[in-house]
């Protein structure tokens, strides 16, 4: 990535962490979001395991698996992410959180670890125009027998194609193969929506899929104004999501995000 938008994506997401900081703890459908994410993730994960997240932003999810197992190397290319990790660390006391400031197009950086487990939360990967060279590097950083578990933006999103009758003309904005621009606190962001056979295609075939799930198919994000003058509806909406969203036959890669999961093979 060049570096005036890697200082973009710095300055835009530094901005923004004090509103992800408030949503985590105050939006019932953010929070609703990352239990069923921690959830996924829980499925695979053990006490033991030394995680790598990329894109972690505040650390709202670094210090909950901090919480959880062996270690965590919370990682982002944003300044502010530093300082909020930082304080976090050293008000809970987290010596087996780490923070390490860099890309995810620049892990190899990371120097002597290995991990069990590497993780993404909320389209991070979005930002990148190449995933396969992101994912490039993980051969070096994961374990055989890892896990990689990313949530990610596709190009299907009902809730906000619906709003194209409401007069919004960047309702299909996720449909262009060629990225759109994402205002973040008033800075551009290139922005790349994938399907679930984009990542698998991106990964090299030393990795396994092993599951896929839909998140927000059905109810809208927590950024929409509907969120709080109709709040039991769409709690509603939210368990019959989570429901439908797990079975089989429902088309995978259709919603806000989905969540997928990968593990590394064996070598033969």
């Amino acid at each position: 990535m060049k570096a005036d938008y890697l200082n973009a994506i710095d300055k835009g997401f530094s901005s923004i962490y004090e509103e992800y900081e408030f949503l985590s703890k105050n939006n019932f459908i953010d929070i609703s979001r990352r239990n069923f994410i921690r959830n996924e993730v829980g499925l695979f994960l053990k006490p033991d395991h030394h995680m790598l997240e990329i894109n972690s932003g505040s650390g709202i999810d670094a210090v909950y698996f901090a919480q959880k197992i062996h270690s965590v190397l919370a990682t982002d290319i944003a300044s502010e992410s530093e300082s909020f990790i930082s304080k976090k660390i050293e008000l809970l006391n987290l010596k087996n959180l780490k923070f390490q400031k860099c890309s995810f197009t620049d892990l190899r950086v990371i120097k002597n670890q290995k991990f069990d487990y590497i993780f993404s939360n909320y389209g991070g990967l979005n930002c990148t125009d190449n995933l396969q060279s992101v994912f490039n590097q993980f051969e070096e950083l994961l374990n055989p027998n890892g896990y990689i578990t990313l949530v990610i933006m596709p190009p299907y999103y009902p809730i906000e194609m619906l709003t194209f009758f409401k007069g919004n003309k960047k309702a299909f904005r996720r449909w262009s193969e060629n990225g759109t621009i994402a205002n973040v606190e008033n800075q551009s962001i290139e922005t790349y929506y994938y399907t679930p056979n984009q990542v698998k295609k991106a990964l090299s075939e030393k990795y396994t899929h092993i599951k896929t799930t839909n998140i927000g198919t059905f109810y809208p994000s927590s950024h929409y104004e509907s969120v709080t003058k109709h709040k039991n509806l769409i709690s509603k909406l939210i368990q019959f999501d989570e429901w439908i969203n797990k079975l089989p036959l429902m088309i995978k890669g259709i919603g806000d995000y989905y969540i997928i999961t990968f593990q590394k093979k064996l070598h033969e």
